[in-house]
């Protein structure tokens, strides 16, 4: 099965999906995981019986050979069903950062700009399932030209299949499916509003979800001889699903609380102190400033670095007088550093772009204005109605 990530959506960094790569199509990297070649393996082994029954010419070994040719025909398919999202995407000038084959299909990390149009993500996810319509069709209109009981007929029908069934359950209308995507789009195109039409198509995957897991369970209960590699798949395919479309759903959430943020607001007053200076006599500075950051700079003013509040806190207070705050700072890097004029979305991209425990406030002209802690930009967000 497919699955798209960041196809029409905010700006986004790349996920944190590992692999191998390699190599490029269309100048885009393609990412094998290392899961890829377990689930290559299972899905060869579990397949050998068919092979074996639809020709039965052929030996253990062939049999198991072809098996593996047939999987790779499948991921060949996925590969290509990703390559319709990134051309179409492309052909819109979005940006594409990578191609993900991984344990249940794939991924396209596909990047729009922010909000994006409804009608270009319905192209993008479109695009997909008509992809894989196509590939099905091929299979199917070349199998009747190979004979009966031949490796060719076989590979040819196991390939239309494939694909039409991965072309309908890409179009089921929900997170994080193809189908949900066209379906958020078309809600967005309606209501003009993208966050609740997210949060709408993520409680229909959860909905899928459930269907995939109850059906899952249903099917092995029928079956005898106890569970099955498809039943597994089902049941893994299920938590995928409803953890992507959980995560859409909390996501929508976050964004239509972001306009309710104020950072000065959230900003804790901060101390500018030397990096020679002792920690002990830190705190005591910043004790009777009533401030509750600390932040390291040069003898010009600047802001070096930054004292994490855990740090000292778990530095035993008999140590503190003989330790310079620089020993419990963090380099100050661009990354940390926010400004008051940031709106809500611009806020939560840079934090989530470089996490850390406290972030540098500055005012537009480069004055400090405090330290913004990242547990107190969580209870904002759930006092502005993040639940």
């Amino acid at each position: 099965m497919s699955d798209d990530g960041n196809q029409g959506g905010r700006p986004a960094r790349p996920t944190a999906l590992t692999g191998i790569s390699v190599g490029r199509i269309l100048g885009v990297p393609v990412v094998i995981q290392p899961l890829w070649f377990v689930i290559l393996a299972v899905f060869a082994i579990s397949f050998t019986p068919t092979v074996r029954d639809a020709v039965p010419s052929l030996s253990n070994n062939a049999s198991y050979a072809i098996s593996v040719v047939f999987v790779l025909l499948l991921y060949a398919a996925v590969l290509v069903h990703e390559l319709g999202h990134v051309i179409v995407a492309k052909l819109l000038g979005m940006r594409v950062n990578r191609i993900v084959l991984q344990l249940l299909g794939g991924a396209s990390e596909i990047e729009e700009e922010n909000p994006g149009r409804p009608s270009r993500e319905f192209l993008v996810a479109a695009v997909g399932p008509l992809t894989s319509v196509l590939l099905g069709g091929i299979g199917f209109a070349i199998a009747p030209h190979f004979q009966h009981e031949s490796i060719g007929r076989l590979l040819a029908y196991g390939f239309g299949w494939v694909n039409a069934i991965t072309a309908a359950f890409n179009l089921l209308p929900g997170w994080p499916m193809d189908g949900g995507r066209v379906l958020r789009s078309i809600v967005w195109q309606i209501t003009h509003d993208k966050l609740r039409a997210t949060i709408a198509v993520g409680w229909v995957g959860r909905v899928i979800a459930v269907g995939v897991a109850v059906y899952a369970l249903g099917s092995q209960n029928q079956t005898r001889g106890g569970w099955g590699v498809g039943g597994l798949y089902l049941l893994v395919l299920a938590f995928f699903i409803w953890t992507n479309a959980s995560m859409a759903i909390a996501q929508g959430k976050v964004m239509t609380v972001l306009p309710k943020l104020d950072l000065r607001g959230m900003t804790r007053p901060a101390l500018p102190v030397t990096a020679d200076l002792p920690v002990a006599e830190a705190v005591r500075r910043a004790r009777d400033a009533h401030a509750r950051g600390l932040v390291v700079v040069d003898t010009y003013g600047r802001p070096s670095g930054l004292v994490s509040e855990a740090a000292v806190s778990a530095m035993p207070e008999q140590r503190q007088p003989w330790v310079p705050v620089s020993d419990l700072a963090r380099p100050m890097e661009a990354g940390l550093v926010l400004r008051t004029d940031m709106t809500g979305e611009r806020l939560l991209h840079a934090v989530q772009t470089t996490p850390a425990t406290e972030y540098l406030v500055l005012e537009p002209g480069g004055q400090i204005t405090g330290v913004l802690a990242r547990t107190d930009l969580i209870a904002a967000l759930q006092a502005a109605g993040l639940r």
